[in-house]
């Protein structure tokens, strides 16, 4: 069977589905790793999809047609999301003190298939040091808007080493407040590029780190 690249599996779910976005729904879990230098280490990423997308992928990388993934069917769609989410810096992003920072491609993205449902789990580092000093925060979106991922407990989102000084918390801003704070530049933005702007990170839940 011919196998889809990950945006077009997206693309898939999405026309089967409403006009608004999002169409696809995972649940996430998020560890922030704390070097013993008192710096950003690994960010540890546990993303769980809902069973609808869940399903579709499976029907789509089901080479052999037996309705369950072997290890080198979850091997090829962690491949595959490996190289497309690479353009996305794998949906996360980490602002030191105002300034967005880059994020370093992980080794592998490791998938298994559990209850009905696809989990998909890996590490990204930053591009360069981050040193924990200001304010340094963590968010998990998707700026094209498919995919919606979700942090149901603030426990999800976890820092692992020596804080010292810095305090932690969870950020889940309001969406009405932000539509109210940012009407004309979010609203000048969808209409001049609905499917490319990044106004989405306004909305994301997000760990923050003041230190």
């Amino acid at each position: 069977m011919k196998i889809l690249g990950w945006t077009c599996v997206l693309a898939a779910v999405g026309n089967t589905a409403a006009k608004a976005h999002p169409h696809v729904f995972a649940e996430a879990r998020l560890e922030v790793s704390i070097t013993d230098d008192g710096s950003i280490g690994e960010l540890r990423h546990v993303w769980r999809f809902d069973e609808l997308f869940s399903s579709t992928v499976l029907l789509e990388f089901d080479m052999n047609a037996n309705l369950k993934f072997e290890p080198e069917e979850l091997a090829e769609v962690g491949k595959i999301v490996h190289a497309s989410l690479a353009d996305f810096d794998y949906y996360t992003s980490i602002i030191s003190n105002g300034k967005d920072v880059g994020i370093s491609a992980p080794d592998a993205i490791h998938v298994d298939f559990a209850d009905g449902q696809l989990l998909m789990l890996f590490a990204v580092t930053p591009d360069r040091p981050v040193p924990l000093n200001g304010t340094i925060s963590f968010g998990v979106y998707d700026p094209t808007m498919y995919t919606a991922i979700d942090f149901l407990n603030d426990s999800d989102l976890v820092v692992e080493g020596r804080l010292g000084a810095c305090q932690r918390s969870v950020i889940r801003p309001d969406p009405d407040e932000i539509l109210a704070q940012n009407q004309e530049s979010l609203t000048e933005a969808f209409f001049n590029d609905p499917e490319g702007n990044d106004f989405s990170k306004f909305f994301a839940t997000r760990l923050e780190l003041k230190c």
